[in-house]
């Protein structure tokens, strides 16, 4: 099957992973049904001037990569870090100058030239949840006038993600692409995504609405469905009704365009009440409307780790836990492997 036919049909379903992980936890994870290891990777030219190549991060993918391979997994890798990105939370340089621009798309270059050919290869993922609008935090505008202001500068993400686009076609005309919205990837900044303009590139929304739900501590317990306070969100009663409607954003742009999305990072705390259901909601939703998926993350962050209990306290991972046996009901469902069906 065509690698980008895959994204059409909505058929990779599995997990963030990192060039850390064994060919044993990968191997687990084919174990469990899923067919796609999402690897978040460290950029290939250094962050600062004159962006010099990083042979080891080239390396680390290409070891990623072998090893996916080994399990059977389709793999996808995506950029946390990038010239002008050093840190992935805090630095924005990256949308203040276009010479980052410039170190960005020749970054992409090579690593198209680098890894092209590669069969279980499904996707270059550009950036993980970029967020220029926060260069304009406390300026009192609304999303829309931010998108705006955006236009045409360093901070406009459609502009960068046309040209990283180009850059790869450069080298690589068939490896499909992945797209993600700005907004750090939340549905609502799909209103002002833009088509890149390539025919096999895949749009991406990283969902943890309502944030106050899926990061909450164990001591300040709240309950999906259920009224949840304000944070990211503002306070109202979840359920599957407002997942819904939180996705309509992406939804929409989907039906719109035509394009195959992908819900590139999801996930929730173990032990919030009502998880199950929760998780149950926004699947429900991937499966119907045809998109792939890759919950966050494969045996990473302990408070959103499948493979452990709803007790907070249990560090010990089980083959048999609630969570676990949910998303290998899914994952049942795929059909299509690298080394077959």
């Amino acid at each position: 099957m065509d690698r980008f036919e895959l994204w059409q049909r909505g058929g990779l379903r599995g997990a963030n992973a990192f060039p850390r992980h064994t060919v044993e936890d990968l191997l687990t994870l084919r174990s469990w049904g899923a067919n796609l290891a999402a690897f978040g990777v460290k950029s290939v030219l250094d962050t600062e001037e004159p962006f010099d190549f990083q042979p080891d991060a080239m390396h680390d993918i290409d070891i990623a990569l072998d090893r996916a391979a080994e399990a059977d997994l389709f793999a996808t890798i995506n950029f946390r870090s990038a010239p002008g990105r050093a840190d992935f939370n805090e630095d924005l340089r990256q949308f203040e100058d276009f010479k980052y621009h410039d170190a960005f798309a020749h970054m992409w270059r090579e690593t198209a030239r680098s890894l092209k050919g590669r069969d279980n290869l499904v996707g270059y993922d550009l950036m993980c949840e970029p967020h220029p609008e926060d260069l304009f935090s406390g300026q009192g505008s609304t999303r829309e006038q931010i998108a705006e202001k955006m236009k045409g500068t360093p901070a406009d993400w459609n502009l960068l993600a046309k040209r990283a686009t180009e850059a790869i076609r450069e080298e690589d005309p068939d490896t499909p692409i992945v797209v993600n919205s700005s907004g750090w990837g939340y549905p609502h900044a799909f209103d002002y995504l833009e088509l890149t303009g390539d025919a096999r590139t895949v749009y991406t929304v990283h969902y943890y609405s309502p944030r106050h739900y899926t990061h909450q501590k164990p001591d300040e317990p709240v309950a999906y469905p259920g009224r949840v306070p304000a944070h990211v969100e503002p306070e109202q009663h979840w359920s599957a009704e407002i997942v819904v409607e939180t996705l309509a954003p992406v939804r929409d742009f989907q039906q719109k365009h035509g394009v195959p999305i992908f819900s590139g990072e999801f996930g929730c705390a173990r032990y919030a009440p009502g998880v199950l259901d929760f998780f149950r909601d926004q699947i429900d939703c991937y499966e119907d409307w045809g998109w792939s998926w890759a919950y966050w993350d494969l045996r990473g962050w302990s408070v959103m780790d499948i493979e452990k209990t709803a007790d907070p306290e249990d560090e010990s991972r089980h083959t048999d836990t609630p969570l676990l046996e949910l998303f290998k009901s899914y994952f049942a469902r795929n059909r299509a492997y690298p080394k077959g069906g």
